[in-house]
């Protein structure tokens, strides 16, 4: 049963309460709540960190992508120049031998025609002397 004004037992339970509450906030409390404080901003810190590094990774990444697209681009330009320069080449040969051959070619026509004529020349005095004689017997006089 509660008695009016509470006796002695209650307040000694109020002091021995606000006496144990003042030792907890001293030696548990504040030093949980400095800890809890310490490792908030070691986390947050570690957290802009590694955001910090997340973004100059990505930058880094970029510019490695940007370089390899520069090589890339400086890689076909020079192979593009290198096959332009092998066609030309390429070109250059072809047309030396095909001059070298329509040469040969001339040449050999040439040397063709003079034997061609050198073997015509006895063969018309031949010609000339079996069509006189052919005309000589049909019509059975010379002609």
């Amino acid at each position: 049963m509660i008695k009016l004004p509470p006796d002695w037992t209650f307040v000694a339970q109020i002091i021995c309460f606000v006496v144990f509450w003042q030792i907890m906030r001293w030696a548990l409390f504040t030093p949980v709540q400095r800890a809890l404080a310490t490792r908030a901003a070691r986390t947050t810190g570690d957290r802009a960190r590694a955001e910090a590094l997340r973004a100059d990774a990505a930058v880094l990444a970029a510019n490695v992508e940007a370089q390899l697209a520069e090589g890339r681009h400086e890689g076909a330009r020079q192979a593009e120049e290198i096959r332009r320069r092998a066609e030309a080449e390429e070109q250059a040969i072809l047309a030396r031998y095909r001059d070298e051959a329509l040469a040969v070619l001339e040449r050999e026509r040439a040397t063709t025609d003079a034997q061609v004529a050198a073997a015509r020349a006895p063969l018309r005095g031949e010609a000339d002397r079996l069509a006189a004689s052919v005309v000589a017997k049909v019509l059975g006089r010379a002609a």
